[in-house]
């Protein structure tokens, strides 16, 4: 009977320091969230561009300026984005392979777009005034770059808008 009474103070002390245990965490995890969020990258500028045509399919390559302010190295994982030239819209391009961004850095990271080429000639038109003008052209990727931190995913929202000079423009064709 003694060991009866034991075990159930037992039982009961233990369930006590299970819910105390459970509320100071959860308390915790308001004031301090775990590792689950984590900062935006920043997307500093674009340089370096090149265009290829293979398969029938545009490849533009460019490096992209990326700050990292996470403790942690991000992935960029294959992501689709809509791509604009001078307001004419060439449709989807996609980053086909991982770029791994260094933890707590800003550096040069070599993105590679892969669209079809139908789009690109359609552009070449509308961006006949800009190159008239001098006033270079507008190149804005938009849309929702996957990418993650060890196990945790985020979808971060994209909209950057580069003024292409007239040489970079022509090396489209």
């Amino acid at each position: 009977m003694k060991h009866s009474s034991l075990n159930h103070l037992l039982i009961i002390l233990i369930s006590c320091l299970t819910f105390v245990t459970t509320n100071t965490l959860a308390v915790e995890k308001e004031k301090n969230p775990l590792s689950t969020s984590f900062e935006e990258i920043e997307l500093k500028a674009m340089k370096d561009f090149s265009v290829e045509k293979k398969n029938g399919k545009m490849h533009i390559g460019f490096n992209y300026v990326i700050k990292n302010p996470n403790k942690m190295a991000v992935v960029i994982k294959p992501s689709s984005l809509f791509l604009t030239i001078a307001d004419q819209g060439c449709g989807w391009v996609r980053i086909e392979e991982k770029i791994r961004i260094k933890r707590k850095s800003e550096g040069e990271y070599r993105f590679m777009m892969v669209g079809n080429t139908e789009n690109f000639v359609k552009s070449a038109f509308s961006s006949v005034w800009g190159l008239l003008t001098g006033n270079g052209i507008d190149f804005n990727i938009k849309g929702k770059l996957n990418a993650g931190i060890f196990l945790f995913k985020k979808k971060w929202k994209m909209d950057y808008t580069y003024k292409m000079t007239n040489e970079e423009f022509m090396s489209f064709f």
